[in-house]
């Protein structure tokens, strides 16, 4: 049921970017989000939040595969998955394949992502 859990977050996600929906967004991560950019810039929750809620950033595809996910417990997920991205950031629009790295924990019921990064792939 964990990694069911997991991978039904990672769908959440998914569509929360495609539609920049904040609310999601916000339901999703965890408020102590640690998040390494695919520059090495450390992001925080509301960084991201912020980014979709002003428009800087924008996803117009978003096709994932390969999702694996590592138990470690019974609370927290390490979810890994190669995934084709466009969209724009700050008016530059950018495509390409990039993977991803997440950890989520389960608190209070609720599964959230509190670190992860994003590097492109070759």
């Amino acid at each position: 049921m964990t990694r069911a859990a997991i991978k039904h977050g990672e769908e959440q996600l998914r569509q929360a970017m495609l539609a920049s929906d904040v609310d999601a967004l916000d339901r999703l991560i965890h408020d102590e989000l640690l998040f390494l950019g695919p520059t090495g810039a450390l992001a925080r929750k509301a960084d991201d939040l912020e980014n979709y809620r002003r428009a800087r950033q924008r996803m117009t595809k978003v096709e994932p595969r390969g999702l694996a996910i590592e138990l470690f417990g019974d609370d927290v997920g390490v979810a890994t998955v190669l995934t084709d991205l466009e969209g724009v950031f700050d008016g530059t629009p950018f495509s390409g394949t990039y993977r991803y790295i997440r950890t989520w924990r389960r608190e209070g019921g609720r599964w959230q992502i509190i670190a992860g990064a994003v590097i492109a792939a070759q």
